[in-house]
């Protein structure tokens, strides 16, 4: 797997489901022109499977589980940053072995991750709430998981090229 070129890295500015879904169209219009590309350690495939399977999980649930303790301190400190309207996440964060079903498969085309993505969105416009808690955060409303996975977005599209 490629290393990401952080000094490529530039966040989006979206900071709603609308905007999310026009930044889709950016991203699929540039694909289909050839001029999408990405600084990231992932594909633009992989990178937009593994955001709409995090939301995915926060409708469905998640396989794993963090630590008591770490769950208690990233609840107290790091919710707060994480789900704060227009906060920005900062690249650089390796998932555990134990969070694979996060990690996306090795070969996911720009379509199908777009594809993922939409439906996904769908589920949220459509007004189906986010209820699962968060294996390190702890139990989080539907607005603080609309904000978290606004800015996870932000962060992994900012690796993306639209030139």
């Amino acid at each position: 797997m490629p290393v990401a070129d952080k000094s490529k890295w530039s966040p989006k500015t979206f900071h709603s489901i609308d905007e999310l879904s026009a930044e889709l169209d950016r991203i699929e219009a540039a694909h289909q022109s050839g001029t999408l590309s990405t600084a990231g350690g992932w594909t633009p495939g992989q990178c937009m499977s593994h955001t709409a399977v995090f939301i995915q999980s926060s409708y469905d649930g998640f396989e794993l589980g963090a630590p008591w303790i770490l769950r208690a301190v990233c609840s107290l400190l790091l919710k707060p940053i994480a789900t704060k309207p227009k906060s920005q996440m900062k690249p650089g964060i390796k998932l555990p072995a134990k969070a694979k079903e996060l990690l996306p498969e090795d070969a996911v085309s720009v379509e199908e991750g777009i594809a993922q993505m939409r439906t996904q969105i769908a589920r949220i416009k459509s007004g189906e709430q986010m209820t699962q808690v968060s294996p390190l955060l702890g139990k989080m409303s539907h607005e603080q998981w609309v904000n978290l996975h606004l800015n996870h977005c932000r962060m992994h599209l900012g690796f993306f090229s639209y030139e």
